[in-house]
């Protein structure tokens, strides 16, 4: 069984790696596909079908929605995460907010 300090780092370094992974698919999707990019004259909008439906540019051979699916689903993994900190970290949350707002 791993201890408590080997959990904590353990769930650090996949927060961190995740955050990572968040900022570079934000960043695809701000820089590289940003909103409206690839589509040629006559797109009528959706994921596919109409003349324009090879236009739309891809990266790494993800499209602009998939690059938004896989920057939401980093997002929840990461709210879990630190969830889960908090969980762990609760007993020195409370003993710190309890030394800041206790009597002296």
């Amino acid at each position: 069984m791993m201890s408590r300090t080997g959990v904590n780092f353990v769930l650090d370094v996949v927060s961190f790696l995740n955050l990572l992974g968040l900022t570079a698919t934000g960043i695809v999707l701000k820089y590289v596909l940003p909103p409206g990019a690839g589509y040629g004259r006559g797109y009528r909008g959706g994921r596919g079908g109409g003349e324009a439906s090879e236009q739309v540019r891809e990266f790494l051979s993800l499209g602009r929605h998939d690059w938004g699916d896989v920057h939401f689903y980093l997002a929840v993994l990461f709210v879990v995460l630190m969830a889960v900190h908090l969980v762990l970290h609760w007993r020195w949350i409370a003993h710190y907010v309890k030394s800041c707002f206790g009597r002296k």
